[in-house]
Parts: structure tokens; sequence; C-alpha cells
């Protein structure tokens, strides 16, 4: 598994191939795309892993504020003049899942899109998260994941995601052992190896 600071060092490298790597797979922004119908417009969201800041360039144009953290500098400068080429603002923050440097209740939305299964110790990044949303707030995440129909492909691609260092599980028991209902939870994508799972802090 790696270790944080070897996933810092991998993405800081990543940054001038990862932006154009996702316009060739232009179904990874219809996948991460899943979470924009559950946030309110008005609301404030928290990205949480915003990479080269693609989808949040989104939602800092539907919403009064948004925050990206991530622990790659790199990734965060990127995604920085992103939104300053469109005239866009977010806050960016340089920090760990596991210890969220925000008051309690700051925001209504967080969205992780492919980045919970890269977060070794999820139970306390999720109470990091429930601490850090208003009552009622909502956490989208979309995720890869081995599917519970059992397709031999996706199975394979999971261990594939697992030889990144990723690690692949059902995040529901670990979001409601932080406080949170789960209100969605679905399997799509092909061969059903991308999960949405959606929950609200009550």
């Amino acid at each position: 598994m790696m270790k944080h600071m070897n996933y810092q060092r991998l993405y800081d490298r990543m940054v001038p191939f990862y932006a154009p790597a996702m316009r060739l797979l232009p179904m990874w922004l219809r996948y991460a795309q899943q979470v924009l119908p559950w946030l309110d417009r008005r609301q404030a969201v928290l990205e949480i892993g915003p990479g080269p800041g693609v989808l949040h360039e989104r939602l800092a144009r539907s919403h009064a504020f948004t925050a990206g953290l991530d622990l790659s500098l790199g990734m965060l400068r990127h995604a920085r003049r992103r939104l300053l080429h469109q005239a866009l603002s977010a806050r960016f923050v340089q920090a760990n899942a596991i210890q969220l440097p925000f008051a309690d209740g700051t925001f209504d939305g967080i969205v992780l899109t492919f980045v919970s299964s890269a977060i070794p110790d999820g139970a306390t990044a999720l109470h990091e998260m429930q601490r850090v949303l208003c009552p009622n707030g909502v956490l989208v995440l979309v995720d890869a994941c081995v599917p519970e129909n059992g397709d031999l492909i996706a199975q394979g691609l999971g261990r594939l995601w697992t030889l990144f260092g990723d690690v692949l599980r059902d995040e529901a028991a670990l979001i409601r052992a932080a406080g949170f209902t789960v209100v969605e939870r679905k399997e799509f994508g092909a061969f059903h190896s991308i999960r949405l799972t959606v929950a609200r802090k009550m």
C-alpha cells in the first residue's frame, strides 16, 4: 500500500499528464459527474482530491463557495491555474483527509471521486468529514468497486486498482459508523465496476 508521501510524489510527477489523460478518457468525467445532482447549487462544497481541477471547475461555477483539499501541491497549483483562467475562485489547501483543516460545520457538501479508495484510514477520514459537514449535509462518493454481481472482469479490474495501493471496500458500513445515514448506493459503468454512495449527516 502506498504511503502518503509516496502518493504525494507520484501525483506531483503526474501533473503534466493527468489532465490530458482525463480528456482521453471521457467516461471518467461522466462517472465523476454522478455527484452533481446531489449537490444544492447554494451549498458550500469541499472536494477532497480535486487533482487538476476538472470537476472542481464545474463545482465552482455552480456553488457560492468551494474548497479543494489534496496531498499533491502540484495538482493544487494546476487546479488553481485552471480556475483562474476561467475567472473562477476557490480555496485550495494542501492537507491530509484524516485531519481536515476546517472548523466544525463548514460545508454543506463533500465530494470524493476516485479518492476514497486511496485513503488507507477511511474510518478516521469519514469522522473528519462528518465533523466539518453541517447538519443535513451531504457526502457523495464515486469510486471503483468490486460489484456485488460477481462480474469476473470487474474483479480483475479491482485487482489492478489494488496493485496501485488502493483499498477497494464497501464504504457504506464505515459511513454509517461515522454517523451518517446512507440514502443512495448504486453500481454502474463498465461491468458495474463503479459505485456511487450518497449519505447525509443527521
